[in-house]
């Protein structure tokens, strides 16, 4: 078994001899002449593949950088910078952008988790999913959300404090129902990218080329160009190639989950905003300051026709739950209106965030 240090050099050492793979190939298409120290034969193997794939134009690399499109940089938090943005391709014969696969540490892309959930963004936005049912699942959830406990049997008579001890408890009680409803939803949002074909082949396609992410310019590769080091070569066009993608899509098996956390959008961000709050109440926010509103308007009514009177908090509760009905039924249009059809909206209103995982491992 080897020892991680062995790994570890193992990997480096297929990364030198695959950057030298690129020179290669691009000397042989008549750019910068290089001969191989760690290929033998570099200068026949070079030619070899250039004849078999019947490369045509001259070779040449890429700038070391290209900024990432404002559509697919509104998904990076914080904005793309540094190696992010490094190109997908590798070099170009001719008006071919390509990317070279070889060796053993040939990987998708970066398996850095900003990178991956602006990946997840595009790739959903580009499967051609829709999160109106979505929404409307979690208009199923809330309707669990009323209190079931006859709140008569607490014992209150009526008086200010006890129907505002009425009001915190019914509150306590919908939104420890709205929690419930919350992570129900995670696991309906799972259970709709699991086992999507068109979300992992989107997913994959975006990860491969960076067709979005630069916006289809010289950083984004079109070929992927496989090879062994003896010069063994297929040539595939991922723009055309649907075949092939989904080949590659079936090792990548993305996987999505949810974990609660407070968003915040990078577009939104600037000097009188620089934390870049979205300007709009979330999923929590939204029950707890509607239900509170309810509430304390309920205890100012009943205090001013019956402090003192009441004999039982019945109607109290009742005039709570129906205002509350009317209330959670325009919940969710409300909703719809502010979410529209982004999925990264949707998902920063609940207050959750997508956590993409991959095999990063392909082979080619």
């Amino acid at each position: 078994m080897q020892s991680f240090k062995q790994f570890s050099n193992l990997q480096e050492s297929d990364t030198q001899k695959a950057y030298d793979m690129e020179h290669v190939i691009v000397s042989a298409a008549g750019g910068e002449p290089f001969i191989s120290q760690r290929i033998p034969n570099s200068e026949k193997i070079g030619e070899k593949i250039i004849s078999d794939l019947k490369l045509t134009g001259t070779g040449k690399f890429p700038k070391n950088t290209y900024p990432a499109s404002k559509k697919w940089n509104q998904y990076f938090p914080g904005g793309a910078k540094g190696t992010t943005l490094t190109p997908k391709t590798d070099f170009l014969i001719g008006e071919k952008r390509i990317s070279l696969k070889t060796g053993d540490g040939a990987q998708l892309m970066s398996g850095e988790s900003k990178e991956a959930t602006a990946t997840f963004f595009t790739a959903v936005e580009k499967s051609g999913m829709k999160n109106d049912k979505m929404v409307m699942e979690l208009g199923k959830h809330m309707k669990n959300l009323l209190p079931a406990t006859d709140l008569r049997k607490l014992g209150i008579k009526g008086s200010k404090r006890d129907l505002q001890k009425t009001g915190k408890f019914i509150e306590v009680e919908i939104l420890k129902r709205a929690d419930d409803a919350h992570h129900a939803f995670k696991n309906d949002l799972r259970k709709v990218f699991d086992s999507n074909p068109s979300f992992a082949e989107a997913f994959t396609f975006e990860a491969m080329t960076g067709k979005e992410k630069f916006a289809n310019s010289t950083g984004t590769a079109e070929y992927f160009l496989v090879t062994d080091w003896e010069g063994n070569a297929q040539l595939h066009n991922a723009f055309t190639d649907k075949g092939y993608v989904k080949k590659i899509a079936k090792q990548v098996n993305p996987d999505v989950r949810f974990k609660s956390n407070q968003i915040v959008s990078s577009a939104a961000k600037s000097k009188s905003n620089p934390k870049g709050g979205t300007g709009y109440y979330k999923f929590y926010s939204a029950i707890g300051l509607g239900l509170k509103m309810i509430v304390e308007e309920e205890v100012k009514y009943s205090n001013m026709l019956n402090e003192g009177i009441i004999d039982n908090i019945k109607n109290f509760v009742h005039r709570v739950i129906e205002r509350a009905k009317k209330w959670y039924k325009n919940f969710i249009q409300q909703m719809k209106k502010i979410v529209g059809d982004s999925w990264q909206k949707l998902l920063e209103y609940m207050d959750i965030e997508p956590q993409v995982s991959f095999n990063n491992n392909i082979n080619w």
